[in-house]
């Protein structure tokens, strides 16, 4: 892989910062989703950054327990992992969510995910049910695609500000014969935002439908996308759809009680 993959696109021709903490930003973004380990030639690539820096930086983020070494290589540590799930808003989602979803997750008898805008990619932090069958869903922390996933779809179509066609058609990629085109995501997401759900079937992985739904706060404000994953043969997506529904509006009210609960008084 080369230095493109560190950054956004027309980005890879930009300058590494100056900066120790720019260079520990880009040392740590360099780790992708299908990335358990990278070598110091590899870091050295993709971030740009002189290969000697890198070096030290990654000596002193072994310390902090920011990375890890693996052989030769580095990989991410369990600290990291720790500081995310502080990160308010998604802690406190999280915490409503997950005997939510968990619930869910049996009834079905399915993979159950929810996921969250993170920049400029979804992200998901909460999964159950994926050994139930082999749709293989994005386990927690995974970046999930934005226009070839249900619960992506429905972020497109939910928060069109943050995710403009302009950004987001550049990085379509065609992963079945029925994955959405650029021709048809306008029609699409206009569809989703009218119906209030989003739907795939076989358009990120053949054999598997998706259905997702929006989790809201007592706001109303779009959080996240909770989505069911199940084969395609068999699956009864407006029955998903009602469980979804229901499981949404549990967090939700759950969220109220939390929100409640810590408010200042």
């Amino acid at each position: 892989m080369t230095a493109a993959h560190a950054y956004g696109p027309g980005e890879q021709d930009r300058e590494p910062p100056k900066t120790v903490l720019g260079k520990v930003g880009l040392i740590l973004g360099a780790f992708k989703d299908d990335d358990f380990s990278l070598s110091l030639a590899e870091l050295t690539a993709r971030t740009g950054v002189a290969k000697a820096t890198v070096y030290r930086l990654c000596q002193e983020l072994v310390s902090g327990e920011l990375l890890e070494r693996e052989g030769h290589n580095y990989r991410l540590g369990l600290q990291l992992y720790e500081i995310g799930l502080r990160a308010p808003r998604q802690r406190t989602l999280r915490e409503a969510a997950r005997p939510v979803v968990e619930n869910l997750a049996q009834s079905v008898n399915n993979a159950v995910t929810l996921s969250v805008p993170h920049g400029t990619e979804l992200l998901c932090i909460e999964n159950f049910g994926a050994h139930r069958n082999r749709a293989r869903a994005s386990v927690g922390g995974r970046h999930i695609p934005m226009h070839s996933t249900a619960a992506g779809k429905l972020t497109l179509a939910m928060l069109p500000e943050q995710y403009p066609p302009d950004a987001v058609i550049p990085q379509l990629r065609r992963r079945t014969p029925r994955t959405l085109t650029a021709a048809r995501l306008p029609e699409e997401l206009a569809r989703i935002r009218a119906q209030g759900y989003a739907t795939e079937v076989e358009e990120h992985r053949a054999g598997y439908l998706a259905v997702a739904v929006p989790v809201r706060g007592a706001d109303e404000a779009f959080l996240g996308a909770l989505s069911v994953v199940a084969p395609t043969a068999g699956s009864n997506v407006p029955r998903l759809l009602v469980a979804l529904t229901a499981a949404s509006e549990a967090i939700t009210s759950r969220l109220t009680v939390f929100e409640a609960y810590r408010a200042p008084w």
